[in-house]
């Protein structure tokens, strides 16, 4: 266990990371757009009306922060991406990755694993890599519908289908995912609780037949 405290400290920096950014980075940006949610915050994604009222929150506001020469909602959304956004998918994706991982403690058991363990294992790493690609093209889809320069042309409603199936990859594969971690972790809880079970199972009788020739 004191080999995988690496991959733990990788989940809490993770953790800590996706509050920064949903506390302060996308709460921030959301409260110049008086209070509407970014795409990223909408499980499924928002509709073609939406993103146009979207769309016009985030017009509107930049003509707001030209006035007052401050930085636009749509420049914060866009340099979040390119930011803390950037690292986050990875992070998320590995840890996902370590924690399929850990419940099958892979080093030394992977070997002894039922194969439907093995197999779920393999299915976190895919969804893994399938939510980083869907995030990053998420971002980049996002910035060309909602960042500065696109915001001086119009309105693109053909990105808003894109931008949706998107998104809700990205949430369907972490959540698949962390299912079928919570699954591989039960199946080790138990595992090792048959396993303390038949152990004290087998000591018993070894118990008694000492005690008995201790007694004789």
């Amino acid at each position: 266990m004191k080999r995988l405290w690496p991959g733990w400290l990788l989940c809490g920096l993770t953790a800590a990371l996706f509050i920064y950014m949903a506390a302060f980075e996308a709460r921030e940006i959301q409260t110049m757009l008086g209070g509407m949610l970014l795409p990223d915050s909408v499980p499924l994604g928002y509709d073609v009306e939406g993103a146009r009222d979207l769309f016009a929150a985030f017009k509107a506001e930049l003509a707001d922060a030209e006035k007052a020469n401050r930085q636009s909602a749509s420049a914060a959304y866009v340099s979040m991406h390119a930011g803390s956004d950037l690292l986050f998918p990875p992070m998320l994706a590995a840890s996902l990755a370590f924690l399929a991982a850990a419940a099958l403690n892979a080093r030394r058991h992977l070997g002894g694993s039922p194969r439907l363990a093995r197999i779920g294992l393999g299915l976190v790493f895919a969804l893994a890599f399938a939510y980083l690609g869907c995030d990053y093209v998420e971002n980049a889809v996002a910035d060309a519908l909602l960042g500065p320069l696109a915001l001086e042309h119009g309105f693109n409603a053909e990105f808003v289908p894109v931008l949706r199936g998107l998104t809700a990859g990205k949430y369907l594969t972490v959540l698949a995912a962390f299912l079928i971690i919570a699954a591989l972790w039960i199946w080790r809880w138990r595992d090792r609780r048959g396993r303390t079970i038949e152990t004290a199972g087998q000591a018993s009788p070894n118990q008694l037949s000492t005690d008995q020739s201790g007694e004789d």
